[in-house]
């Protein structure tokens, strides 16, 4: 039996940006290999180095721009345009490091650019290809980016390091991302019945209950009523927190671990690893459990934000109170595993309530990731100073006030019922929506 083509569009989409990831992250793998035995390099100078790593975060937001404006392409056209910039920013980021600084910046800012259709694209695929009992599970396989490209970027700068020289980190994994952006396009479609590769019955199965949008609705975006929804406010809020503490531990995490808990370099990585790799299971498990549940959706959504986040939340604290090295351990990893799921939760809210504008939420989204890469580490600077437990559990109080006040948010502002302004017509009994 054939591999029906959704599982193939779900899986090229995640190649797809999660190689655009990886070429992001490798940055903070080869830049051991740059510095190695280097008495010139400009990323001996901590000023330059610091504004090395927040180029990606200048050209993300730079990228959102014209993402906005491109939406009228198509997902299938956007995505590739998207994927050529990071390619060859990939391919000229060795010959501009070894340009200097100036040129070095401006590529890496155009590897940040290209991120900002990460959660555009996961946005795009769970409204355009999921059918809506797949929606979680879907979902889950999308945001599988944010563990997989880790290990990706990991793996291939060690490799290329020891046996190739860090250049080819760069190189193999632009050759991986155009091979996944080519495949892609040949696959997707950004209409469902458009597509030759997917039988009748496939169509029709995704296109179930999903209705359809008024012929006489206008394409444009209700933004003076999406921005007044407190449903879209309150997932934005949510995407803010779990982005925010779940930063804490992917970007300062070792350093953690390794300064203040006093575990080796290589036990916080493969620590780091398995909470990713655990957090990936967790995904496709909790995706198949929300699919499976009958409970109405809001109260199904609202109750999976309730049983993701006060578990995390009381990890945090455990955090602040609990001074033993190995159960301060095991909370960031079981921390990674359980919050790590939460992006499944938000991305289906959004899915359900705002249908065909789902790429506006999504925009959001990555505007928050953006706020937090600019934010966060002036907290963590202004917080932190000598790398002492009472320093850190500070900026662990911060999240976890940011994830109670989520959970609040979540249960009393949200409705996964499709929104006025989506302009979606009733088509079944079990899907309720007022026309515009």
């Amino acid at each position: 039996m054939a591999v029906p083509i959704r599982y193939l569009v779900y899986g090229l989409s995640t190649s797809c940006i999660t190689l655009l990831y990886a070429l992001r992250l490798a940055f903070h793998s080869t830049i051991i290999c740059q510095l190695e035995n280097s008495t010139d390099s400009f990323l001996l100078d901590d000023d330059l180095k610091q504004y090395t790593f927040q180029s990606v975060g200048f050209g993300l937001a730079a990228g959102l721009v014209p993402l906005h404006f491109l939406n009228f392409l198509g997902t299938r056209n956007v995505t590739t345009i998207y994927g050529i910039v990071g390619i060859i920013s990939a391919l000229f980021y060795p010959t501009s490091y070894q340009l200097g600084f100036i040129p070095s910046f401006i590529t890496r800012l155009f590897q940040g650019a290209p991120l900002g259709i990460l959660l555009w694209l996961i946005a795009k695929v769970a409204t355009e290809w999921t059918p809506k009992t797949e929606t979680a599970i879907a979902i889950a396989i999308l945001t599988s980016v944010y563990q997989l490209a880790p290990f990706v970027a990991q793996i291939s700068a060690a490799e290329m390091c020891q046996y190739f020289g860090w250049e080819y980190t760069y190189y193999f994994l632009a050759a991986l991302c155009t091979i996944s952006h080519i495949a892609f396009y040949y696959v997707y479609t950004d209409r469902v019945a458009d597509n030759k590769l997917a039988t009748e019955e496939e169509k029709a199965f995704i296109s179930e209950g999903k209705g359809k949008v008024s012929s006489h609705t206008s394409p444009d975006v209700p933004y003076s009523q999406l921005l007044l929804d407190p449903t879209v406010w309150a997932t934005w809020f949510a995407n803010l927190a779990f982005f925010s503490s779940l930063l804490v531990f992917l970007q300062w995490g070792p350093l953690y671990m390794n300064k203040v808990l006093g575990f080796s370099v290589r036990t916080t990585g493969y620590s780091g690893g398995l909470a990713h790799v655990f957090c990936l299971f967790a995904k496709v498990i909790f995706g198949k459990v929300m699919d499976w549940s009958s409970m109405e959706m809001t109260k199904r959504l609202k109750t999976a934000w309730t049983v993701i986040e006060i578990p995390s939340l009381a990890l945090l604290l455990a955090l602040i109170f609990v001074r033993d090295v190995y159960i301060q351990m095991a909370c960031i990893v079981i921390f990674i595993t359980i919050h790590g799921v939460a992006i499944v939760i938000i991305v289906k809210t959004q899915t359900y309530r705002s249908a065909e504008h789902n790429h506006v939420l999504a925009n959001g989204n990555t505007l928050c990731v953006v706020l937090c890469l600019f934010i966060q580490p002036l907290v963590v600077k202004f917080l932190v100073h000598s790398d002492t437990f009472d320093e850190w559990s500070h900026v662990f109080g911060v999240h976890a006030i940011l994830i109670l006040l989520s959970v609040i948010f979540f249960i009393c502002k949200v409705d996964a019922t499709p929104a006025r302004w989506t302009g979606i017509q009733k088509v079944s009994n079990d899907i309720k929506v007022e026309e515009p």
